[in-house]
């Protein structure tokens, strides 16, 4: 299944024709009250981060099953020039990784510097961009375009000593606990997000 498709802009356009769809999606599948809060919550995450995204962004929200679980896209559908790019690095206050705090800020800020165009500085990141490169991904592995993952970014954590600080971070994050992954990737001309919630722990399928 897959919903309808909802223009959202970080000037806050479709933000409550999004959360709309996507209690209707929770409803015809009979999601019980936790995992209908929990797919809130994820939606409401993921539009709190367009919000954030500098410059003139839009994209479109949707959510699609499959035997496994829910996925919720976000999409941005952006010709970029140099102009356009220009002017997002100038209004960016995460230009320099200075504002990505928090999981959902430093999502945000892949987000955003993938959809600038900033494909070589996230396979070969800077000092500025440790985060990225931990949760960067062989994308021929996926059938998906996920480039940087959610998932990868936690297990690599987890096993640097010297991440206390990260780990205590991803503990405390709401999205780190409720999805079970989030990945962040190239698709044609486009960049997408894709929060994934499995089905054994979205309605107890």
């Amino acid at each position: 299944m897959k919903t309808n498709e909802i223009y959202v802009s970080n000037q806050g356009a479709g933000r409550e024709e999004a959360l709309n769809e996507t209690e209707k999606y929770a409803d015809y599948q009979g999601l019980d009250h936790k995992a209908k809060m929990h797919i809130r919550i994820l939606a409401e995450e993921m539009l709190g981060m367009v919000a954030a995204i500098a410059g003139n962004f839009y994209a479109y929200y949707w959510i699609e099953d499959d035997s496994e679980g829910y996925h919720l896209h976000l999409e941005a559908r952006v010709e970029m020039n140099a102009t356009k790019r220009d002017a997002l690095i100038d209004a960016s206050t995460s230009k320099r990784n200075s504002s990505a705090r928090g999981v959902m800020g430093k999502l945000r800020d892949v987000f955003q510097n993938y959809w600038m165009g900033y494909k070589e500085t996230i396979i070969y990141p800077s000092n500025n961009y440790d985060y990225m490169s931990y949760g960067i991904i062989d994308p021929g592995i996926y059938s998906s375009p996920a480039i940087w993952s959610l998932s990868q970014y936690q297990t690599v954590v987890r096993k640097d000593e010297g991440a206390s600080e990260t780990w205590d971070e991803l503990e405390k994050s709401i999205i780190a606990n409720i999805a079970d992954d989030v990945t962040v990737g190239i698709k044609g001309d486009n960049v997408e997000m894709v929060i994934t919630k499995r089905w054994k722990k979205a309605n107890n399928k």
